[in-house]
């Protein structure tokens, strides 16, 4: 196959479409279910795409899995490009990019989905019922290279993209000691993470900052700030919480003390290339207007 000489007129772009979503997904399950065919499916297609070009796109690794060649990795850059440049052409030509209409994706911790962008929801949807928006809500940072979502939140700097992303910091979570509604007492117990969460920020506060008596700390070990959140308001004892989030639940209060001087970076990222589509304007400045009281001067 590597010796025959690569014929670029009869390339079927619908195969390049199945060789991104392979990049994209990982495995050839993953690509099926993203394009809602299955696993033969985008096998036969890849397939078709190696006769046509004549050149291995894809090889088996180690341990049996399906991997790109460095061909293919190639075959995907070129292809990206070519997807932007029919991706604006179609915006062009039917008006779709001055239009505040289409799908949005975006993708976020749950913390951030569920606690701060869902009770913002109903006025957006009333505002702009054109846009479809597509919440995802993973604990892993989505890749936007990769074209997983067009939009991302992420809580810290980020560290991909380059030229294709443009990031901007729209916020700063500000923390504080939440305790349960009805105790009065502010000796209650410390819900600390799951050691699997001690990277978090506030995880790390904690453990810098509270005593490791066991008499001051719970013996629940929530894995994530939903969790937490849940174990407070249920009476187990007090955290570090992001102030919007919690003051928005009334199940929790504030408590005086501690003052902890904790702060988290909220990072807006979406394509370079979408940037000046209509439906993506729309989004991004809603995005902003939601977190425009969590901006610092």
């Amino acid at each position: 196959m590597a010796g025959r000489s690569c014929n670029i007129a009869v390339m079927n772009w619908e195969n390049l479409k199945y060789l991104l979503a392979f990049y994209r997904s990982g495995s050839l399950t993953d690509a099926a279910e993203h394009l809602n065919v299955d696993a033969t499916t985008v096998s036969r297609h890849l397939a078709a795409l190696q006769s046509e070009t004549g050149i291995q796109l894809v090889e088996k690794s180690a341990d049996g899995s399906l991997e790109l060649t460095a061909a293919g990795l190639r075959a995907v850059e070129h292809s990206e490009t070519a997807e932007t440049a029919l991706a604006r052409l179609e915006a062009e030509l039917t008006g779709a990019g001055m239009a505040e209409e289409g799908t949005v994706r975006i993708s976020s911790v749950p913390m951030v989905i569920n606690r701060i962008l869902m009770p913002e929801m109903k006025q957006f949807t009333a505002q702009h019922p054109a846009i479809e928006l597509h919440l995802a809500s993973e604990v892993r940072n989505v890749s936007l290279t990769r074209r997983e979502t067009d939009m991302a939140i992420r809580l810290g700097r980020p560290k991909e993209g380059g030229y294709k992303v443009k990031a901007r910091r729209i916020a700063v979570l500000k923390h504080a000691a939440f305790g349960p509604r009805q105790e009065t007492s502010e000796e209650l117990p410390w819900i600390i993470y799951h050691k699997s969460t001690s990277f978090l920020p506030q995880a790390r506060w904690m453990a810098e900052n509270i005593s490791a008596d066991a008499a001051e700390i719970s013996s629940v070990r929530p894995s994530d700030l939903e969790g937490v959140i849940e174990a407070v308001a249920a009476g187990l004892g007090r955290s570090i919480i992001p102030v919007r989030v919690a003051e928005a639940d009334r199940r929790l209060r504030r408590l005086s003390e501690p003052k902890p001087d904790l702060l988290r970076e909220v990072w807006l990222l979406q394509h370079a290339d979408q940037v000046g589509l209509a439906r993506m304007t729309a989004v991004s400045r809603w995005l902003e207007k939601i977190f425009s009281t969590d901006l610092l001067d």
